[in-house]
Protein backbone atom coordinates (compact mmCIF):
# COMPACT_ATOMS: atom_id res chain seq x y z
CA UNK A 1 0.00 0.00 0.00
CA UNK A 2 2.69 2.44 0.76
CA UNK A 3 4.55 2.18 -2.38
CA UNK A 4 1.39 2.78 -3.74
CA UNK A 5 1.03 6.12 -2.07
CA UNK A 6 5.04 6.69 -3.12
CA UNK A 7 4.37 6.13 -6.66
CA UNK A 8 0.96 8.44 -6.82
CA UNK A 9 3.07 10.92 -5.38
CA UNK A 10 6.06 10.53 -7.90
CA UNK A 11 3.51 10.75 -10.68
CA UNK A 12 1.56 13.15 -10.24
CA UNK A 13 4.63 15.75 -9.39
CA UNK A 14 6.05 14.70 -12.54
CA UNK A 15 2.90 15.07 -14.56
CA UNK A 16 3.25 18.62 -13.15
CA UNK A 17 6.60 19.04 -13.48
CA UNK A 18 6.78 17.94 -17.14
CA UNK A 19 4.10 19.99 -18.63
CA UNK A 20 6.97 22.38 -18.33
CA UNK A 21 8.77 22.67 -21.76
CA UNK A 22 12.23 24.22 -19.86
CA UNK A 23 12.30 20.67 -17.79
CA UNK A 24 14.65 18.91 -19.37
CA UNK A 25 15.92 16.32 -16.59
CA UNK A 26 14.61 14.87 -13.43
CA UNK A 27 16.99 13.73 -10.48
CA UNK A 28 16.43 11.64 -7.30
CA UNK A 29 18.81 11.84 -4.38
CA UNK A 30 19.50 7.72 -4.97
CA UNK A 31 18.34 5.27 -6.93
CA UNK A 32 18.21 2.03 -5.16
CA UNK A 33 16.30 2.33 -1.61
CA UNK A 34 19.87 -0.14 -0.33
CA UNK A 35 22.08 2.95 -0.53
CA UNK A 36 19.15 5.83 0.19
CA UNK A 37 20.78 8.54 2.81
CA UNK A 38 17.23 8.29 4.55
CA UNK A 39 17.93 5.13 6.48
CA UNK A 40 19.69 7.60 8.93
CA UNK A 41 16.38 9.02 9.52
CA UNK A 42 14.44 5.58 10.49
CA UNK A 43 10.28 5.89 10.67
CA UNK A 44 8.89 5.70 13.55
CA UNK A 45 6.70 2.58 12.64
CA UNK A 46 9.67 0.38 12.66
CA UNK A 47 8.96 -0.48 8.94
CA UNK A 48 12.15 0.21 5.96
CA UNK A 49 12.52 3.43 4.19
CA UNK A 50 11.58 2.77 0.50
CA UNK A 51 11.72 6.43 -1.45
CA UNK A 52 13.34 5.49 -4.53
CA UNK A 53 12.54 3.88 -7.77
CA UNK A 54 14.43 0.39 -6.96
CA UNK A 55 14.09 -1.99 -4.05
CA UNK A 56 17.26 -2.80 -2.16
CA UNK A 57 17.88 -5.51 -4.73
CA UNK A 58 17.61 -3.21 -7.77
CA UNK A 59 14.28 -4.54 -8.95
CA UNK A 60 12.11 -1.80 -10.18
CA UNK A 61 9.34 -0.61 -8.08
CA UNK A 62 5.92 0.93 -8.68
CA UNK A 63 7.61 4.52 -8.58
CA UNK A 64 9.81 3.71 -11.41
CA UNK A 65 6.60 2.59 -13.74
CA UNK A 66 5.00 5.70 -12.48
CA UNK A 67 8.19 7.91 -13.27
CA UNK A 68 8.18 5.75 -16.73
CA UNK A 69 4.25 6.78 -17.34
CA UNK A 70 4.75 10.38 -16.60
CA UNK A 71 7.50 10.57 -19.26
CA UNK A 72 5.58 8.41 -21.17
CA UNK A 73 2.78 11.59 -21.43
CA UNK A 74 5.37 14.22 -21.02
CA UNK A 75 4.91 16.66 -24.18
CA UNK A 76 8.26 16.17 -26.20
CA UNK A 77 11.41 18.30 -26.32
Amino acid sequence: MRDRIVASVYEDYLNVVLDEKAVIAVLTWGLSDRYTWLTLFPRSDGTPVRPLPFDSNLKPKLAWNAMARAFDHAPKR
